[in-house]
Parts: C-alpha cells; structure tokens; sequence
C-alpha cells in the first residue's frame, strides 16, 4: 500500500514500552470504526520492539491499516511530516520529545501525552491525552482530524513554538554556562 494513498498518522521514534504504542494501536482500532480510511505510519527502526509491536497490530488485524516503514531517509521523513494529518506521541515519559518538535517545524498538528516533559515543551501547540486511557487517545486523536479548524490552529502554533528551539541556540546556551562556571571558578 502506497502511503500517499491515503490519510494517516504518524509516529516517529523507537518502541520501547515508555513509548506507549500498543496504548496507541489500540486506540487506533477504535478510531478505525470512525475513520476507516485511516491509516497509521510508524517510522523507526525495525529491532525487537518493533518487532513485538508489528505482531501486536496483526493480532489487534490491524496489518493493512499500520505501515511499519523502518528507518527512512530525511527527505522522505520530512514528505511523511508534511503530509500527515496529525503527530501522536503517547509517551508514558519523556526527556524532551523532539520528534514531536520537529513535526511541528513541518506544519504538521501534535496530539500528545500530558506526561513528562511534553506539556512543557510543547505547550499550547499540542492537543493532549492521557497516555493511559485508550478511550481518551481514541477520542482527542478523532476531534483533530475532524475539526480543521483546530488542526490549523495547532499547525500554526507548532511553527512557532518550534522556533523557540534549534540546535544553535542549545549550543550558544550551553556555552554561556560553561563560560559562567569557567568564570566563577576562576576568580
């Protein structure tokens, strides 16, 4: 199946079990009985844990509906980002969520976890879920991609909170702090 094909989500990352994907899987069956066109894409390499979730989705019968793509190149993953309907990061625990910055720097809506880190870093640019309430994923997932209206609100917030972070600032910043400590310890 070819994704241009149709509308879907997308996650980007590993599977490790903090990741919280087969919360998402099933939440995504539910979703299915609403939007049957949907499809889910799964980016990330093929190891263990992807391979347990790939067995977990065909024992959920969702094979057709999720695409385990392994890792892609920039340029394709940069095409999956633009062209999506919306980012969903179900993360039990995050450090930072990068990857849920970086769809947001390609326009693309955010429904993520309330845990961790993520409320923070991505404040009002995400629409969020309880991580642990399958119901909950399913139903915040379903008024993203059928409200347009809060998709582009989130798309349009996503771009500028995105610019609030980037590997030169980190650096500058980091910096700054040695530089500080360097001074302090000096005198």
């Amino acid at each position: 199946m070819k994704i241009e094909d149709k509308p879907y989500l997308l996650y980007v990352g590993n599977a490790y079990p903090h990741k919280n994907l087969e919360r998402l899987l099933k939440a995504f069956k539910i979703v299915l009985e609403k939007e049957p066109s949907l499809c889910l894409v799964l980016v990330g390499e093929v190891d263990y844990f992807y391979q347990r979730l790939q067995k977990f989705a065909q024992d959920l019968d969702l094979k057709k509906k999720v695409i385990f793509t392994g890792q892609v190149q920039d340029e394709e993953l940069a095409w999956l980002y633009q062209n999506g309907l919306a980012y969903v990061f179900p993360s039990l625990r995050e450090g930072f969520g990068l990857p849920g910055l970086e769809a947001m720097k390609h326009g693309l809506a955010v429904v993520s976890s309330n845990r961790g880190s993520l409320p923070e870093i991505y404040a009002k640019s995400a629409y969020y879920f309880d991580p642990e309430n399958v119901g909950e994923i399913a139903e915040v997932i379903l008024e993203v991609i059928r409200n347009r209206n809060l998709r582009e609100k989130l798309k349009k917030r996503g771009l500028e909170q995105a610019k609030k972070y980037s590997w030169e600032k980190c650096a500058r910043e980091t910096l700054e702090v040695y530089r500080g400590v360097k001074n302090s310890v000096i005198k």
